[in-house]
């Protein structure tokens, strides 16, 4: 079957053939750096980050994480929109199903400093200014859910930064910000409220679900989030509809997978639903990347898992 955004129409600015090197888009690292800039960061991104970090909630683990983390965490979004490796070619291909319609709800969970997001819409930036992508009218609705307040600050500087770049596109962004914290039933009660306002007139959905698997898995809270992933899950169902969950690869996240995959299988069981599952296990990928800020290639590696949610009846 044939991809819809093929290896060899990527554009430079983004991959590199000859190199096979991953590049992030202009309009995200401008924007990385301008926070930077802003917040006198710009030492600490130029240093080394230290083994073994992963932040907090604090503004200082914030601005660590941001200085240090944020264009690896971009760079594996990137990676799985793109595939120019062809490891992931349907998560590629449902990014650009879902970013093809009229008007897009994205549900960014949990959306940290904004990599997500933020990655998603510069790389289609990047590709309709290429005529990889047409440039028809979208409306990206975004509903961004963080527990940290640190994060949710950034993220937001971050959109407003690049919402005129992505106009130029036919490109609008429409965003809010909601406290959230995956272990409680209120903030999930509430964040579900917001998609489902926010879904009334949209024409895809994607749940998209990144770096959670330390907090989740490593920390063993897993058992405790289960009801409000299953609350989110329900009521994410549409047509359409399709979560992508996006990790940094390491030897043991397989078992992670397996127990998110066996969950989704009794969860549909339980809604009665049975749903062809194209890519039932998870996929892997990696990629080298250029820094934005200094002369060094870093490593991505990822796995990723998607998830075609079923309509409602």
């Amino acid at each position: 079957m044939e991809r819809f955004i093929q290896v060899k129409d990527i554009p430079p600015s983004l991959w590199s053939h000859s190199n096979q090197l991953l590049t992030l888009p202009e309009s995200l690292v401008d924007s990385w750096k301008l926070l930077l800039q802003q917040n006198d960061l710009e030492a600490m991104a130029l240093g080394k980050a230290p083994q073994g970090f992963t932040g907090g909630m604090s503004k200082s683990d914030t601005d660590k994480h941001f200085a240090w983390r944020y264009t690896g965490s971009c760079g594996r979004v990137v990676l799985t929109a793109l595939d120019p490796k062809s490891h992931l070619s349907e998560v590629s291909d449902s990014y650009a199903t879902i970013f093809a319609a009229n008007k897009v709800l994205l549900a960014d969970l949990p959306c940290g400093s904004g990599a997500g997001s933020v990655s998603i819409i510069t790389t289609l930036i990047e590709l309709r200014k290429h005529n990889i992508l047409p440039r028809l009218p979208l409306t990206i609705k975004i509903i961004a859910a963080e527990i940290s307040q640190h994060a949710l600050e950034y993220y937001v500087k971050q959109l407003e930064e690049i919402e005129s770049i992505a106009i130029e596109q036919a490109i609008e962004v429409e965003f809010e910000t909601v406290r959230w914290d995956a272990l409680d039933k209120i903030s999930t009660a509430d964040l579900i409220q917001k998609l489902t306002l926010l879904n009334q007139d949209c024409d895809s959905r994607l749940l998209l679900l990144t770096n959670f698997s330390g907090f989740l898995d490593k920390e063993q809270r897993w058992e405790d989030a289960k009801p409000q992933f299953e609350q989110i899950f329900i009521h994410s169902r549409d047509k359409s509809s399709t979560a992508i969950w996006i990790e940094p690869g390491s030897k043991n996240i397989g078992g992670f997978f397996n127990k998110l995959t066996n969950w989704f299988n009794i969860f549909l069981n339980s809604l009665r639903k049975s749903i062809p599952n194209i890519d039932s296990l998870y996929g892997e990928s990696a990629s080298k990347c250029q820094h934005p800020l200094k002369d060094h290639l870093f490593n991505i590696s990822l796995t990723v898992k998607r998830f075609q949610l079923p309509a409602k009846d």
